[in-house]
């Protein structure tokens, strides 16, 4: 998620953007969908972190936040449509909330949010009433789903850490023991790197005198 430094340390700020966006972030984190999620925070209409160009941007207000969906940067950009504004915070997490669950259970394998809201039949006015106005009569389903999702939430990599049999899956040869001997690595201000080809060449030279 990206931030703009927010009313904390801009005096054009109206709303704490960096405290939004760490909310954001460790809401959604490990978030499943049919493809990756790009989101921020603007602390201001002066739109420093470029929120109209992500899936999920939020802009601050004098009222409150405004909530714009499907953006896309990159080599089609689209510029994200408005679906509410001067929304209070806990509007703000709901309607996202409705809004990402929404897109997940109907956008296409490794479809991004702007391609599926230009394929979907009513476009934002469609999304508008769904997400807003609970037209399907499903906001109260989305919204527990994510909230499942929040709270079952782990850590793949710390789990993976922890796990013995998940981290043999990490060798450089599953049914081996032993180092790849053509992968090399060299010391460097107490930490070590990759080797460089010279590198490498003076370290097999060195295992061959040794021998």
């Amino acid at each position: 998620v990206k931030s703009c430094v927010g009313s904390t340390w801009c005096r054009f700020g109206v709303q704490d953007s960096v405290l939004m966006a760490i909310n954001i972030e460790n809401r959604y984190r490990g978030l499943r969908a049919p493809h990756k999620l790009k989101m921020a925070v603007s602390g201001c209409t002066r739109e420093c972190a470029e929120a109209q160009g992500k899936d999920v941007g939020i802009i601050a207000t004098e009222k409150g936040w405004n909530l714009y969906v499907c953006g896309n940067g990159g080599m089609k950009p689209r510029h994200a449509d408005l679906l509410a504004r001067d929304l209070d915070d806990q509007t703000l997490i709901q309607y996202v909330d409705r809004f990402l669950m929404f897109y997940i259970r109907t956008g296409e394998r490794l479809q991004r949010t702007s391609t599926w809201l230009e394929n979907l039949e009513g476009g934002i006015d469609y999304v508008r009433k769904v997400v807003c106005e609970d037209s399907l009569g499903i906001a109260a389903e989305l919204e527990a789903d994510m909230q499942k999702l929040v709270d079952t939430y782990e850590c793949e990599w710390k789990k993976a850490i922890n796990d013995p049999e998940i981290l043999k899956r990490f060798r450089h040869f599953v049914n081996s023991e032993e180092s790849d001997s053509n992968i090399v690595f060299v010391a460097e201000r107490g930490q070590i790197r990759p080797a460089r080809p010279d590198e490498r060449v003076a370290a097999d030279a060195a295992v061959a005198a040794a021998a």
